[in-house]
This record gives C-alpha cells, sequence and structure tokens, in this order.
C-alpha cells in the first residue's frame, strides 16, 4: 500500500505543485489584502469620527448676585469653592479664579478675579470684583458691587457657567475633544514616560515591552502585565473589549501595525490622549485627559501642573483602584513612579522632579463634581426637540438649563445624609435594610414664578439606580391632596354663611355613600380627634374625617377640576377617597400643581430647559411656557394663610423649632395609608420644595411626613436660603386684613 502511494506522488508534476502553490499563495495574499483594507477602512473611519465629532455642553447658571442679597460667609465660601475659586489671604496677589476677604469697620468686602467664560450666547470677561457687605450677625448682606471693567457699581454680578453634563460620540459622556496643540508638553510626555515611553521610535508594537511582559506572565501563570503600546492601547480602547485574551492581542498588534502605516505619530497621540479612559463621574465615563483635567483638578489642562499632570498619567493604568479621590495613597505612590520615569526619560531635570514629587495632590473633592445631575438630564432630554438631538455631536451646540448647581448639590447631599441616618436611627428601617429593601427619597425644587426647576434627585443615587421617581413613580400623595378641598370650598360661592378659616367642621365618624351601593368611611391617624374643629384647625393637623366632610359638601366636582386646573395630568376618579389623595400620580405633576397654588393661581408648565445656541451663538431653540390663569387667585392666597398655620402649630411645627425663619413659609405633610409614602412639600413666594420618602416595593416606611420628609426640607432650605428672600405672599385685590381678638 505504502508503495503504490509512493509512485502516486512521484506521478504528479511539479508545475502541478507550483500552480497550486502559487492559488494557495494568491489567496492567502488577496484575504490578506482584503483584510488590510477592511481594516484601514475602520481605522480611518474611527479617526473621522475622533477628529470630526463635536461635543454639545449643557451648562447651568448660578443666580447673579445682587444689592440685598442675604448670605453667610460659610455659604459664600462654598459656592465660590463649589465654582472653582481658591481662597487667598493677600488681596492684592489674587490670580484668575481667586477671592480674598478684607475685614473694615463695620463691614466685610469680598475681592475676587473672576476668569473669562466663553460659552456661546453667555461670553464673561475677565474682571475683578469688589463686594461689601453689611454685617448682621453671622449674615452677610449685600450692599455694593464694584466692577472693574466698567469702573463702576453695578446691580448684579454673574459667576462663570457650570458645565453639568456633555454629549460626545452618541451618548452623554464627559469628554471634550482637543487637539495635540492645546496638551501641554508635560501631559504628553507623562503618559508617554509611563505608558509607552518609546512611543516616537517603534512601529505600533514594541518587541522588547511584549517579551518582558510575556515573561512576567508565564512566571505569573496569568496576565500581571501588558506590553500595550499607546496604539496598541488606543486599538483596545476604539475596537476591542477588555478581556484578557492572546487572540485579542495579536488583533490589537495587526490593528496597531495597521494603523501606524497610515497615521502620524501625532494623530495617534491626539487620538489616545482625548479617547483614554480616566474614571467614573456618576454614570458617566470620564474619556480624555481635558475632561480629567477639569473632573479632578477643577482647571483646564493647559494650566496643569507638572504633578498634576503625573497624577492624570498614573490614573490610566487603573483609574477605579488609582482614583485619587478614593484611593490617594495608591495614587501618590503611582504618581511619584511616572515622575522618575520621566526623570530616566529625560522629559524633565532633577529639580523640576523634586519640586513635583513634594506637591500636594490637591485634588478637589468628588461632590463639587456635582455627580447626581443624571436624573435632571432624564428631565432636559424629555425637553429637547428630536431634530435637536441629532445635531448634538455634530454641531457642538450649548444647551442652557435651569439647574442651580449649588442648590443640586445640597439636595444630593442632604438626601444622602437623611437616608443614611434614618436607616441607623430607626429600628424598622434598619430591619427592612438588612433585608434587602433600600429606603428611597426624590426631590425636587422650583422656581415658583417662572415653573424653572433648580434641582432635581429622583432617587438616591443615579450611579446605583436610574429609575426617576419624580418623573415616572407614580404615588398616592395622601395629605397633599388636602388643600384643594378647602381652595375649593374658599371658591364655593354660596355657602351661607361664607366659608372662612373658622368656619367650623363636624369632626364625627360618618359613612359617604356613592355610585349606587357603595360607601366610604375615612379614618383619622388620631383616634381621639375632637369632635369639632375649624377649618384652620382641621388643614393645619390634616385631620381626615373633618376634610371628607368638607369635600363632601363641596362635592367632588369642583375639587376634580381644581386639581385638574392646577397642573395634574394623572387620571382622577370621581371618588370620595379623592379628598384624601388615594389616587396616584406623579411627584413632578403633584410639584407643578403646588406651584401654581404658591403663585397665587398662575400656573408655570415645569420645564428644564431653557434655550439651546449654536457654537456661534445663534438661538435655536428657546422655549416659552407663559403664565396661566389656573385658579382663582384670592381663594388661593386663604388656603395659603392657613397652610403657613401647618408649620407655626400644625404638623409641620418642627420647621419653626428648628430654628428656621419661615415667616415668609408655607407647607403641608402628608402620609398615606398604611404609612406607605411620606410626604412633605413648602414653599416661600420665590422657592418651592417637594420630598417624597418610600420604598419601590410593597413596604411601609411607617413614618409620618412630618418625621421621615420634613427634616429633609428644613436642611436643605438653611442651606438654600441665599436664594430666596423674605417678602411674603402678595395680598390680592379684595382681600382685607383685620387684627381682631383671637377669642
Amino acid at each position: 500500500m505504502k508503495l503504490k502511494y509512493l509512485s502516486l506522488i512521484k506521478k504528479i508534476s511539479p508545475k502541478f505543485v507550483a500552480l497550486w502553490i502559487g492559488i494557495a499563495s494568491t489567496g492567502i495574499f488577496l484575504i490578506l489584502a482584503l483584510s488590510y483594507s477592511l481594516i484601514k477602512q475602520s481605522i480611518d473611519e474611527k479617526f473621522e469620527q475622533l477628529f470630526s465629532k463635536k461635543s454639545s455642553q449643557f451648562v447651568a447658571l448660578l443666580p447673579a448676585f445682587h444689592p440685598q442679597q442675604r448670605i453667610t460667609k460659610e455659604q459664600l465660601e462654598t459656592l465660590l469653592d463649589y465654582s472653582g475659586y481658591q481662597s487667598k489671604k493677600d488681596p492684592d496677589e489674587l490670580l484668575t479664579n481667586e477671592y480674598a476677604w478684607l475685614e473694615i469697620p463695620g463691614s466685610t468686602q469680598l475681592i475676587l478675579i473672576r476668569g473669562e467664560s466663553l460659552y456661546p450666547g453667555k461670553p464673561l470677561a475677565q474682571t475683578k470684583a469688589i463686594l461689601s457687605f453689611e454685617n448682621e450677625g453671622q449674615t452677610l448682606i449685600l450692599k455694593e458691587i464694584w466692577d472693574e471693567i466698567v469702573q463702576n457699581n453695578v446691580e448684579t454680578f454673574e459667576l462663570a457657567p457650570k458645565r453639568i453634563s456633555s454629549y460626545f460620540a452618541g451618548r452623554l459622556r464627559t469628554q471634550i475633544p482637543i487637539t495635540l496643540s492645546d496638551i501641554p508638553v508635560n501631559m504628553r510626555h507623562a503618559v508617554m514616560a509611563i505608558e509607552d515611553v518609546n512611543f516616537l521610535e517603534h512601529g505600533g508594537v514594541s518587541l522588547r515591552s511584549t517579551l518582558r511582559a510575556l515573561y512576567k506572565d508565564l512566571r505569573a501563570r496569568r496576565f500581571v502585565e501588558g506590553g500595550s503600546t499607546i496604539t496598541q492601547q488606543l486599538m483596545k480602547n476604539l475596537f476591542f473589549s477588555r478581556e484578557k485574551a492572546i487572540s485579542r492581542k495579536v488583533k490589537e498588534a495587526f490593528y496597531a501595525f495597521i494603523t501606524e502605516s497610515t497615521h502620524s505619530k501625532e494623530s495617534i497621540l491626539e487620538a489616545y490622549l482625548n479617547e483614554v479612559y480616566l474614571g467614573q463621574w456618576s454614570t458617566y465615563e470620564i474619556h480624555g485627559v481635558s475632561e480629567a483635567a477639569r473632573f479632578y483638578f477643577n482647571r483646564s489642562v493647559f494650566d496643569l501642573t507638572l504633578s498634576q499632570s503625573a497624577t492624570l498619567a498614573a490614573i490610566i493604568q487603573a483609574p477605579n483602584s488609582l482614583d485619587p479621590h478614593r484611593h490617594p495613597e495608591s495614587s501618590i505612590k503611582r504618581r511619584n513612579l511616572v515622575l522618575k520615569k520621566m526623570l530616566e526619560a529625560n522629559f524633565i531635570v532633577p529639580e523640576e522632579y523634586e519640586l513635583a514629587i513634594n506637591e500636594p495632590q490637591s485634588v478637589i473633592p468628588g461632590e463639587k463634581n456635582l455627580q447626581d445631575t443624571g436624573y435632571f438630564m432624564d428631565l432636559i432630554f424629555s425637553e429637547l426637540p428630536e431634530t435637536l438631538k441629532s445635531r448634538l455631536d455634530s454641531e457642538a451646540l450649548t444647551i442652557y438649563t435651569s439647574l442651580n448647581p449649588y442648590l443640586q448639590l445640597q439636595a444630593s447631599n442632604t438626601l444622602r445624609e437623611h437616608l443614611t441616618r434614618m436607616q441607623k436611627d430607626y429600628a424598622t428601617l434598619v430591619k427592612k435594610a438588612k433585608q434587602g429593601f433600600s429606603l428611597q427619597s426624590a426631590f425636587i425644587s422650583i422656581d415658583v414664578s417662572s415653573g424653572q426647576v433648580l434641582a432635581l434627585q429622583g432617587g438616591s443615587s443615579y450611579q446605583k439606580t436610574q429609575f426617576n421617581r419624580i418623573l415616572q413613580g407614580k404615588r398616592q400623595p395622601g395629605s397633599l391632596f388636602k388643600p384643594f378641598v378647602f381652595l375649593a370650598a374658599f371658591d364655593k360661592s354660596d355657602f351661607s354663611p361664607p366659608f372662612t378659616a373658622l368656619t367650623e367642621l363636624d369632626g364625627s365618624p360618618f359613612e359617604w355613600s356613592y355610585e349606587g351601593e357603595q360607601t366610604w368611611s375615612p379614618k383619622n391617624y388620631d383616634k381621639d380627634s375632637p369632635q369639632k374643629l375649624t377649618a384652620r384647625e382641621t388643614l393645619e393637623n390634616s385631620v381626615n374625617i373633618p376634610t371628607a366632610r368638607l369635600a363632601q359638601l363641596v362635592g367632588l366636582d369642583p375639587i376634580i377640576d381644581l386639581l385638574r386646573r392646577s397642573g395634574i395630568k394623572s387620571a382622577l376618579p370621581k371618588i370620595p377617597s379623592i379628598s384624601l389623595g388615594s389616587v396616584e400620580i406623579t411627584p413632578y405633576e403633584l410639584a407643578e400643581s403646588y406651584a401654581t397654588l404658591a403663585n397665587l393661581g398662575q400656573g408655570h408648565r415645569l420645564h428644564g430647559l431653557l434655550k439651546v445656541v449654536t457654537s456661534t451663538g445663534e438661538t435655536l431653540f428657546e422655549p416659552n411656557y407663559p403664565a396661566e390663569e389656573r385658579l382663582p387667585e384670592a381663594s388661593c392666597y386663604l388656603t395659603l394663610q392657613i397652610l403657613k398655620g401647618v408649620l407655626t402649630q400644625g404638623t409641620g411645627k418642627l420647621a419653626m423649632l428648628s430654628g428656621l425663619p419661615i415667616a415668609n413659609m408655607a407647607g403641608k405633610t402628608g402620609t398615606t395609608n398604611d404609612y406607605k409614602d411620606a410626604w412633605f412639600v413648602g414653599f416661600t413666594p420665590k422657592i418651592l420644595t417637594l420630598v417624597w420618602v418610600g420604598y419601590d416595593e410593597e413596604q411601609n416606611v411607617g413614618l409620618t411626613g412630618s418625621a421621615a420628609a420634613l427634616p429633609i426640607w428644613i436642611d436643605y432650605m438653611k442651606k438654600a436660603s441665599p436664594f430666596y428672600d423674605d417678602k411674603d405672599f402678595r395680598i390680592p385685590d379684595g382681600i382685607l386684613e383685620f387684627r381682631v381678638n383671637p377669642k
């Protein structure tokens, strides 16, 4: 058999063998050529995207300073610190974005230098300002604002806008692409020194680094070192997963060779420094050294010190475990290694090395980056027209929003602190936490006169849960519907005698028959409630039975009509229990409803989007939501007067006991059946804030609105005091006030 086989081989012509070898070689060549062509096309497309895509910015504006504004020194320093200003002792040595205090007899002066801001449609020139305050105990009252640009006193002074998010390459992400010429040499050298010191010499793959990494991996019997060049890392970031596998490394190398043969070292380095992953900001990834400079140091990448550049280069290896916020010691150790590598590569001289290695890390605290804007961004994207969404990563648009960054920060911190406290202080909540139930809260703060949303927190943390309880969560409002029963009574003209706050209501148990055979019997939370109460006492103390009796007298149709006109869009069934808030609505529409009441019947559609402008400052979109006459003005005012009493002698009197100045404030607690939902909504003529506390699951909080939600509102309002004043609600025409003997 073997002989026959050998003889067969001898009969095959050498020309035939050569032919098949030629065909096979041609096939392999064609496959390689086609692969090269396809891979090159993919790489070229990615590079074109990186260099052509533009980043659109979402921006928030801090309210301008104005005379008579009241603020404590601590609040003002927090605001400035959060806005990127650094405190200095000597006013004569101030640089851009620095401030200093000057104490003079009887008053205090704040001297600051505002840096130039070039946001399209809202440019601000660099200037020096002197804000003169009058001292009133711990409070500073702003008296004069001197602006050096105009060489005169001015009525307002603005801080630079604050970017709250970016849109790049088809999604929300924190990335601002910049050219290589805008990235300082120290930043480039720091990255090359630690990641690929021979970047300018190799052709995409470093044989020396690869062999060294392979040796270490074999000794450890696992992947301990990558050996990837900057070009390989860029290919991994653009095309491959982070899975550690030999097959991926081979593909990476092949792509790197092709990239180096078709693109310059400068364009590769620019793409890498703009694309490299450098950490997490809430649910967004931080990409690029420019964005990382803003996130970690609150400054332009061009203004980074050598030490700060080395810190960013250090993070690249492991952005989570080397995060300077959470792991400062590891981050500093790696930074020092970067500096040592730069010295060894002759990128820096020994004197520079010594100065940089002894420089404090000086990263800004993480909370100053406004990490929980995701819930608010949900609102913005719901308002943004589809035609503009498609232009976000091609035209570098600037989207101005109503968010007050300072108030959003206070809202986020306050919610987190109180949820943590409650789950430690209350045994029932501790037990539920151990069972895996996470207490949640939702929060929205609104400018009453315009309907603009100032702060929005749809849950405890957007990073942990993206379910937006303000916009999407439907809950029973409970007692928060009660004021509309009284509003309807004030508005009812055929009551004889007319309904007033002193009208006596029956508090005895009763049964309400409706729709033929159906009956409803409301119950009070307090079984010992008095049989007779005034309207004021009933609403101030949120008593169920007399409220339900009043609803029966008024009729359900007027109550439902007023709720609908105020801003409630969810279904409102005609059932008696609606008077005690037994239907499910979103906190967002409930906030709009109360904002209408607080604005004496003038209603606005709640909104967060202000305008969209192009890179040249042209306005593309500016929504207009004019005020609407929704509710009777006088009846709203009379209802508000009772709601002011909620904070002095009713269910919300903790506000008065806390020391909060409540003379021009009103509010209402809310608690649903079985203590499932805890609410509080409180407001001045300027600002309204609604708080909800509860569980996503069918679990009871076991706390009233005054115990769970009201303390959150109180703490927030104390922090928010610079953004509302002490003006009281305007008295409408037709309302007369008399001072009478209470007895």
